[in-house]
């Protein structure tokens, strides 16, 4: 497991990823950080800060730590970039000691770290060793270098602590990065780690300080787990796995929390939002590596050779962009910067510009394959409709129920009901079912009227539902909604096979005015939705990955309120 995080500890970063390890590492040392590193503030040579005992000496100290990445040379040694070493340790004790330590902590040894991700490299040794001993003052001053085999030791002794990152924890890791170049299965052996750290583990639940700190270790130490696959991930040059164990980590963490009443303790709830945090990092560079293919005409088709996979990716793309989209503008909603705010709202606003133009670029995307691909759809619309894009969004609406309505007529290439690869694979060497038993069901034509609604598509509602009375009058409308038992299940399973309810069969009515009346009695009467914890605690985002994630249909709350909502220009 060493040599695991000696690798992982190489793929850091300084900025945001180096740093915001050892402020975790010290705080699992029992070192309290005191400061971390900011972007644009000048920090005097100290990266990271913290008081505690010194697990060499037990010793209380002044931890002062300069942070640089990768391995140190002789450049790094005189340079005057931020990878200077000298200069940065100048500063310490010229400016940072004398100006900046507060008088509490004067009297307390203080230890200067130099940390690095890398190695010291041996042209740089004896430089860093004179150093040390012309200014090293016993009982006050010392210095330590803490590169990746100390950092990786470090790690292994105070992170994956036997009772909440076992043996059988570590194995699960490891299997997992081994597996990251493959697509074939899910990351099971992560998702075991995650349920076995969150639920098999009897972490305490209470208010005490011991129990919360308890907690806050189990978290961490599940958010270091989801980096290091991350950065395996991306060295692999395959993110997908890494995204679907983000996804998992998120929800799990959350039902962690909801099932023992948690949700309520700031730390606790403080530590999930650094794992959603890191589920968002994941989120966009995976949507980074997909945008140049969304942007030309076709751009995903090559991507997959085969036929059938096109379509199937190509929703599963939408749903990457769509979740994207409005999990920024949540977090824009939430910042108490405004120029935090400003650009992650503006990374909302290139997101889901993007999504319009994998739309706009792959004709599969107005083709579903699946009647499950109503989720993708969902999503996508929600977020369209979040950043204001009604007028795309509409156009995608009438071209899918069109390119629906003559598929069926063809006989090929409809979302078929059963959401099955096998019935798939016969429908397009004719030798499935027939259309009519492939289309028994769906719950993707009732939604697509319901966003007729949602978008004053008034115009094109009578057309539609016309073709539903004609083409589709043996095939049975539904929609899934949740019922008190879903809380149980919505961040575990798909819940829409696990509880609910099917409101089934659905006749639309005639005119668009009456479909939006019944919508709105909907939304009215079907209250339920309340009840569930992502809702309740203003995380509606935690639904959406949820959908995304399990396939549990997208529940029909999220665009009944836009019903009542007047749209604005775009």
């Amino acid at each position: 497991m060493r040599l695991v995080i000696r690798e992982y500890l190489s793929m850091l970063k300084e900025s945001k990823e180096l740093d915001a390890l050892l402020a975790d590492l010290l705080f699992a040392m029992g070192i309290e950080p005191i400061s971390k590193a900011q972007v644009g503030v000048r920090q005097y040579g100290v990266d990271v800060a913290g008081i505690g005992c010194d697990p060499e000496d037990g010793t209380k100290k002044l931890f002062l730590i300069t942070i640089k990445q990768g391995d140190i040379n002789r450049r790094d040694w005189d340079g005057s970039g931020p990878q200077a070493v000298r200069p940065s340790l100048d500063e310490i004790l010229e400016i940072y000691i004398p100006k900046h330590v507060d008088e509490e902590h004067r009297e307390l040894v203080k230890k200067i770290v130099l940390c690095g991700g890398g190695d010291m490299e041996q042209a740089v040794e004896d430089n860093w060793r004179g150093y040390k001993e012309r200014h090293t003052e016993p009982g006050a001053r010392e210095y330590e270098f803490w590169g990746a085999d100390k950092l990786a030791t470090l790690v292994e002794e105070h992170f994956l602590d036997e009772y909440l990152f076992p043996q059988s924890a570590q194995k699960q890791i490891r299997k997992t990065i081994a597996l990251a170049d493959q697509n074939e299965e899910e990351p099971h052996h992560f998702y075991s780690l995650l349920h076995g750290t969150l639920f098999e583990r009897d972490l305490p639940t209470g208010g005490a300080p011991g129990a919360i700190r308890q907690r806050q270790r189990a978290l961490r130490l599940l958010n270091l787990s989801l980096n290091i696959v991350f950065h395996w991930c991306e060295e692999a040059d395959n993110l997908r796995p890494a995204l679907l164990c983000a996804e998992r980590a998120v929800l799990l963490s959350w039902d962690w929390m909801r099932e023992f009443d948690l949700l309520n303790c700031e730390t606790t709830r403080g530590e999930f939002e650094r794992i959603f945090s890191t589920y968002i990092q994941v989120l966009f560079a995976y949507a980074v590596k997909l945008a140049p293919l969304c942007i030309v005409p076709d751009g995903l088709s090559g991507q997959w050779d085969d036929e059938l996979e096109y379509p199937l990716r190509t929703f599963d793309s939408i749903s990457i962009f769509s979740v994207l989209t409005i999990a920024m503008k949540r977090v824009a909603a939430t910042s108490t910067s405004e120029q935090d705010q400003a650009n992650i709202e503006g990374n909302a606003q290139s997101t889901a510009r993007i999504l319009a133009a994998l739309i706009n670029n792959n004709p599969a995307a107005s083709t579903p394959r699946f009647d499950g691909h109503v989720v993708d759809v969902a999503l996508g619309l929600l977020a369209l409709n979040e950043v204001g894009l009604h007028s795309f969004a509409a156009d995608w609406v009438e071209n899918t129920c069109g390119r629906i309505l003559l598929a069926y007529n063809v006989g090929k290439h409809f979302p078929i009901y059963t959401d099955s690869y096998d019935d798939l694979v016969a429908m397009h060497v004719d030798q499935g079912p027939s259309k009519e038993n492939l289309m028994q069901l769906s719950t993707l034509l009732p939604t697509l009227a319901h966003w007729h609604a949602v978008l004053d598509m008034d115009a094109s509602y009578e057309a539609f539902k016309g073709s539903i009375d004609g083409t589709f009058s043996n095939t049975t409308l539904q929609l899934w909604f949740p019922t008190e038992d879903t809380e149980e299940h919505l961040y575990r399973d798909n819940a829409g096979f696990t509880s609910g309810t099917t409101q089934a069969p659905i006749q639309l009515p005639p005119t668009l005015d009456e479909l939006r009346a019944h919508i709105i009695s909907l939304y009215r009467e079907r209250r339920e939705f309340e009840s569930l914890s992502c809702f309740a605690h203003g995380w509606h985002i935690i639904g959406l990955i949820a959908s995304r994630h399990y396939r549990t249909p997208v529940i029909p709350a999220y665009w009944q309120e836009l019903v009542n909502a007047p749209l604005e220009e775009e």
